[in-house]
């Protein structure tokens, strides 16, 4: 309906504006407009249809016909624009606020995540604090969603549109699950994609494995209850520390993650959580543990749930034999009725974690924060802050620390800011504790306000602390030093956990000195080089002299000593394997390594020495020193001379090899080659040259032979053997008798030997897979279909195809395409067909072993040739049609006559090659009316009364004869077409098949003229 109701108003515009046009431009247009609105209506299904199926979009952006959406799994849907402006994407960005095309709007995508819900009361899903945040409204305008202190939102549409005028947007909404897209090209108003899906199943994220079981942790906490005294920032409180109290023992219940499948189901849709409990195996008299669920939320396909554990107690595999078990149950809302979805069971073990302590991580070291203000305020600063910072982050700084039920002390959290701590019960609180210096009567901290965690220094108004809003910044407030007390609270017991106390310094820049470097001596090896394929060490070594008086004679010249060296200066990375850089600079960052470089102790003249060893394996070494004469590292040493300030002494070792022994190479003398097995290029005369091998079938009557191709390649070289001579004696590793010699095939392209005819005159492109070792064969400009030709298994060369049209019906092609001393090309376009071989020698894979002369061709010989003799003939006219058998001569590889009983020596060639039918195939040919001996036209063309049948002969009579002949062919039979003839030929193709494939031959006939005329 909306299609033909567009159509209907743009055929009013027309007449109401006076056109006047043919209905069948009407038509045109309302056709050309239904298939546009058509088109719209398929993407966004397909589109939809992925979502619905799990997909998840991860990114919209715009192009050049309009917007282009990915999903998950790659596939990518284009809306095309129907505005004349470029497209605009609408997006929430990292810090959670809408970005229009990059920029960020200000508007918050959601409020902030408020505290949670009374435990044991089930809390509304997701509430909020008081504040405000936007949506974007499907009809084009901004919604401004306003949270009380309950969580309750109430919506008010703005006047402000989130479409730029005049242009094709696209919303993605990630919060709401929306994609919102305006001026599509076909489609009338804001087009809507749904891209949340229904839940269907949970499957539980375990923490950590319970005796093999997938399991969550009901932890406990045990701490010291801390009482603190109130403070403020302008009094002060230089002697403010917290007084332990008793002991506390918090459960906060349990938290749980699941996976949600799909990944985009909308978890906003669960209505309410609860847990079915159970202990398996269990016997004693205690209840079963009840968890109850007071609030969840969703983030990235990960459902997390809280939950309060009541009555019963949690059993223990070790005391109790038995295993408290969990499985979460969802009331889910999926479209008009409500479902319930139950996830697998995971255990529960309960945990006891101890003596929480606040720390802070300063240059990647974590240190606990001061217990008192007045430790803090003796000590240097933790950190610094730029006067101008409008709010530095303490959250960022922060984590707690805890002794775990494994009695180690491991960090709970990265930092604060990740509310790791809140999933179970607590919470960090910041605020600034005043004290005064000397006669000053205006605190330090005075000098700074605190907005929840953010930290931002300001000038007091009246030596006194301003509001954070009134607060104004000025470069006078460097060098003062704001000292922050941070409170980890038990939100459940409403007690305190854990105090410390954290000072800032306030700075004009935010680097007050800059890090340098002040010495980059350098050392220089000269140490030959060869490699040997071994994890052999060469190890090169700083002498004690080098090392005083390149190193520390230097730096006592800028005053530093060695005493001062020693003991401050430390080797980055250890002494043991030191980080390598990839430079000298200050700024300076580690690289890849390049062996081992060590720090280490020698005595000489009762004088203890440090000096630098630099160690690398032979393999290691060849690979950076095969296309590089020399080689360095540098590593550093570092002393501190302020809080991340530091002085630096880079070191460099060069290793510069002479004589430097990368390349082994040898040579295959023709001496090696037995030179009656071997041709020259293309010839057929054996000793002629080193350059052709010539591969046949086994021969007939040997042991065993079955008429199989396979060539041992070895049996052409002296000792059955390859030899590598000429190798440098240097090269110890890569002498003859450490090397181990394969044989694979040089690939074709680019060549004479491919493509290649087969006998089918199919054209047949050659390449080389299976590491080098197999010839690949397929039809030319169809490369997805490929069939292996011929395989080199060691030494030993294998043709495919016998017996296996179905396989290897290319290899049988190209094999049958030319008799065997066929080595140049006939007037087809034919020949032998041959693969070029390479001879490859080395000890280690990774050391190429350049070896000459190891290059020659390998020549497949045809095991049969198939001739037309010219002795099948005929007289026109005879009496019952004239008849004839056929005649063919049949050779193998070796020229021997299959009829010729001085070589076939009482062996049947003809059932050892399987010759199994001989059919006519193809048109016949003649030279009727026309150039005697030239066969251009068909005889049906010609005329379609002269009648050539074939009576085919079968596989038996073909091998043993029928009483008749020893070796039956088969019988043409000529029928005159009632009108007396001149001499005439024709020429009959026939394809005679054998167990290597299919061979055509062509036979002439000759027919004489009519019986007396």
């Amino acid at each position: 309906m909306k299609k033909k109701f567009y159509g209907a108003l743009m055929l009013g515009s027309a007449l109401l504006a006076g056109g006047m046009v043919s209905c069948s431009d009407y038509d045109d247009d309302i056709d050309s407009l239904n298939n546009r609105v058509a088109a719209v209506e398929q993407t966004v299904k397909d589109l939809q249809d992925k979502i619905n199926a799990g997909a998840v979009i991860t990114k919209v952006e715009p192009t050049e016909n309009g917007v282009k959406v990915t999903l998950s799994n790659n596939e990518t849907f284009e809306l095309q624009n129907g505005a004349p402006g470029a497209a605009t994407t609408v997006e929430i960005g990292s810090n959670g606020n809408w970005f229009i095309n990059g920029v960020d709007t200000g508007k918050p995508s959601r409020g902030e995540k408020g505290d949670k819900g009374d435990q044991g009361d089930p809390g509304q899903a997701g509430t909020s604090a008081t504040g405000k945040y936007y949506k974007p409204g499907e009809n084009g305008y901004w919604i401004e969603v306003t949270v009380d202190a309950e969580g309750k939102e109430t919506e008010n549409e703005t006047s402000t549109s989130w479409m730029p005028e005049g242009t094709m947007t696209a919303v993605w909404d990630s919060e709401n699950g929306k994609l919102l897209v305006s001026n599509v090209k076909g489609y009338n108003g804001i087009l809507t994609i749904t891209l949340s899906t229904e839940l269907k199943s949970l499957v539980f994220q375990p923490e950590f494995y319970y005796q093999g079981i997938e399991a969550m942790e009901a932890k406990t906490f045990n701490y010291t209850e801390k009482s603190v005294q109130k403070v403020n920032a302008d009094d002060d409180f230089s002697t403010d520390a917290p007084v332990a109290g008793n002991g506390v023992a918090m459960t906060p219940g349990l938290v749980a993650k699941y996976h949600m499948n799909p990944s985009s189901a909308n978890w906003k849709d669960i209505k309410s959580l609860s847990y079915v409990s159970d202990d398996k195996n269990y016997t004693r008299a205690n209840d079963v543990v009840k968890a109850n669920v007071f609030d969840w939320e969703g983030e990235e396909g990960i459902l997390t749930v809280h939950s309060q554990l009541t009555d019963g107690t949690i059993k223990d595999i070790n005391n109790d034999q038995k295993v408290t078990v969990l499985a979460l149950q969802a009331n889910y809302s999926a479209g008009e009725k409500d479902t319930i979805i139950t996830s697998d069971y995971a255990a529960v073990k309960a945990t006891n974690y101890r003596d929480m302590v606040l720390a802070h991580v300063t240059n990647g070291v974590c240190n606990h924060l001061y217990t008192s203000a007045q430790e803090a305020i003796g000590n240097g600063a933790s950190y610094i802050v730029v006067w101008n910072d409008e709010g530095l982050d303490v959250a960022e700084l922060i984590q707690t620390h805890y002794i775990d039920n494994t009695n180690a002390h491991v960090a709970w959290d990265k930092n604060a800011t990740e509310k790791t701590v809140n999933d179970y019960g607590f919470k960090y609180s910041y605020e600034l504790v005043g004290y005064h210096v000397g006669d000053n009567k205006t605190s330090e901290s005075a000098h700074a306000v605190m907005k929840g965690s953010l930290l931002k220094p300001c000038m007091p108004v009246d030596g006194k602390q301003p509001t954070w809003d009134a607060a104004q910044q000025n470069k006078a407030e460097k060098g003062r030093e704001p000292l922050v007390r941070v409170i980890l609270t038990d939100t459940v017991s409403n007690k305190i956990a854990a105090v410390g106390y954290v000072k800032f310094r306030i700075v004009e820049k935010e680097t007050p000195a800059q890090s340098e470097v002040i010495l980059t001596p350098s050392f220089g090896f000269t140490d030959g080089y060869t490699v040997d394929c071994t994890e052999t060490e060469k190890t090169l070594k700083i002498e004690w002299h080098d090392f005083e008086e390149d190193i520390l004679a230097q730096l006592e010249k800028q005053g530093i000593s060695k005493e001062d060296f020693h003991t401050n200066f430390k080797l980055n990375g250890g002494n043991d394997d030191a980080t390598q850089y990839d430079g000298k600079l200050a700024t300076s960052m580690p690289t890849s390594k390049k062996g081992t470089v060590k720090q280490t102790i020698t005595d000489y003249n009762d004088e203890e020495t440090e000096i630098i060893t630099w160690t690398l394996k032979n393999n290691e070494a060849y690979q950076l020193f095969k296309n590089n004469a020399s080689i360095s590292v540098n590593v550093r040493y570092s002393k501190e001379v302020s809080t991340g300030i530091y002085q630096y002494v880079y070191v460099t070792l060069t290793w510069t090899p002479n004589p430097r022994n990368v390349q082994p190479a040898g040579t295959l003398e023709n001496s090696d080659k037995i030179k009656n097995y071997w041709y020259a290029y293309n010839s057929a005369t054996p000793g002629s040259g080193y350059s052709d091998i010539h591969a046949n079938v086994e021969t007939v009557g040997e042991t065993n032979a079955d008429d199989d191709f396979k060539s041992d390649i070895l049996n052409t070289f002296d000792g059955n053997d390859v030899t590598v001579s000429g190798v440098n004696a240097v090269y110890t590793a890569f002498q003859d008798a450490n090397l181990t010699k394969t044989f694979t095939f040089v690939d074709p392209q680019s060549t004479d030997m491919t493509p290649v005819k087969g006998n089918s005159g199919t054209m047949y492109d050659i390449t080389v897979g299976d590491n080098g070792t197999t010839l690949y064969a397929n039809v030319v400009n169809n490369p997805l279909v490929k069939q292996a030709v011929v395989k080199i298994n060691g030494s030993i060369l294998e043709y495919q195809g016998k017996d296996n049209e179905t396989l290897y019906s290319f290899a049988r092609d190209i094999l049958n395409a030319a008799d065997h001393a066929q080595f140049v090309a006939n007037n087809e376009g034919k020949k032998t067909f041959t693969a070029q071989i390479q001879i490859n020698a080395e000890n280690c894979s990774y050391v190429p072993f350049e070896l000459e002369n190891n290059e020659f061709f390998a020549k497949f010989l045809r095991p049969i040739t198939i001739s037309d003799p010219h002795e099948t003939n005929f007289v026109d006219a005879t009496t019952g049609g004239a008849k004839a058998d056929l005649k063919l001569t049949f050779v193998d590889w070796r020229d021997h006559n299959f009829d010729n009983t001085s070589v076939t020596k009482g062996q049947n060639y003809y059932k050892y090659y399987d010759v199994e039918s001989i059919a006519q195939n193809g048109d016949i040919m003649t030279d009727l009316n026309g150039t005697t001996g030239v066969f251009d036209r068909k005889l049906s063309d010609v005329t379609g009364n002269v009648k050539f049948t074939f009576t085919a002969p079968t596989k038996s009579e073909i091998q043993n004869g029928n009483g008749i002949v020893n070796h039956y062919f088969g019988t043409l039979n000529y029928e005159n077409n009632g009108t007396t003839v001149g001499d005439f030929q024709i020429k009959v193709p026939f394809d005679v098949t054998y167990d290597w494939g299919t061979i055509r031959v062509y036979v002439v006939c000759k027919i004489s003229q009519t019986e007396a005329n």
